[in-house]
């Protein structure tokens, strides 16, 4: 597992975008400063802002235990917070914020 400054291993990102489609919809990743997903819930028209932790990625080399991380932590964090951005810190801490809207 390369945890240099290749990027994130693409089965992580596949592992969490599977986690969220399962609530969302319209699911899209950058990695232009951090790793973010961007997504929508199709009923409520809500979107969100995930963002990630490069190092916490790097991290968590099993993909069930990200998924665990995200379908029990993650998801209900999002779902309790509508239209913000979630962030993951490198120790798997969550916090909530105001999406920037400029």
């Amino acid at each position: 597992m390369n945890s240099g400054k290749g990027g994130i291993d693409p089965n992580t990102i596949q592992a969490i975008r599977e986690c969220l489609e399962r609530q969302f919809v319209d699911i899209k990743f950058g990695q232009t400063i951090r790793p973010t997903f961007s997504f929508h819930h199709g009923v409520e028209k809500q979107s969100w802002h995930l963002i990630f932790n490069e190092q916490f990625l790097a991290d968590h080399t099993s993909a069930e235990e990200l998924q665990h991380f995200v379908e029990n932590k993650v998801i209900p964090k999002i779902l309790k917070n509508p239209g913000k951005r979630i962030q993951i810190s490198k120790l798997g801490d969550i916090t909530v914020e105001e999406k920037n809207l400029s």
